[in-house]
């Protein structure tokens, strides 16, 4: 039974629209999640470097 699973899966890959679709959910959902991810990240490291500027310069 699991290897006709895997059969149906490895005919799903050579589907060309099912990579079509795979390509553009890599191409649009993970990397918007990357990039929202990293953007969170570089306003929390930018908070932190106003702050200690704000305390030197204070």
């Amino acid at each position: 039974m699991p290897y006709d699973y895997y059969d149906y899966f490895t005919k799903q890959r050579q589907n060309e629209r099912f990579t079509e679709t795979a390509e553009l959910v890599r191409q649009n959902l993970w990397s918007e999640t990357i990039n929202f991810r990293l953007s969170q990240r570089w306003m929390i490291m930018e908070d932190i470097l106003f702050n200690r500027l704000y305390r030197s310069l204070r």
